[in-house]
């Protein structure tokens, strides 16, 4: 929900000021991304860089035009850095492409995103 990743990309700002935030963020439900794309998209432009993956299903059917694109033009709308990653074997070289020393990288959705977190860790400390 844009309101607790907002609440989440503030906390974590304040919490490490001088860090770059990079965010991985599974979409959950078409329902949902059609109803709070929009506000989806301006929540991740809190952070420094994000990568956005496909609409995690859940329960749902795909919903014609409803895709993960509403949520990255909503971000870049409101002056974000977005890459779209679909295939989640290329989340952790799209992550080391972005990243520097001392970033943040948060994983965020309520899909199997938390699955890539040691994934990313891993090709990060390999320097792959």
């Amino acid at each position: 929900h844009p309101t607790e990743m907002t609440a989440d990309l503030e906390a974590m700002r304040g919490a490490a000021a001088d860090a770059r935030i990079l965010v991985v963020f599974q979409p959950h439900l078409f329902s949902r991304t059609q109803e709070l794309g929009t506000e989806m998209g301006q929540a991740l432009a809190l952070a420094d860089a994000s990568v956005v993956l496909d609409i995690y299903p859940a329960r749902e059917d795909p919903v014609p035009g409803i895709t993960s694109a509403l949520i990255i033009d909503a971000a870049k709308a409101a002056g974000a850095e977005v890459t779209a990653v679909h295939d989640q074997a290329d989340v952790p070289a799209a992550v080391a492409g972005m990243a520097k020393p001392g970033d943040l990288v948060l994983t965020m959705g309520a899909g199997d995103v938390t699955d890539l977190g040691p994934r990313i860790l891993d090709h990060l400390s390999s320097g792959r």
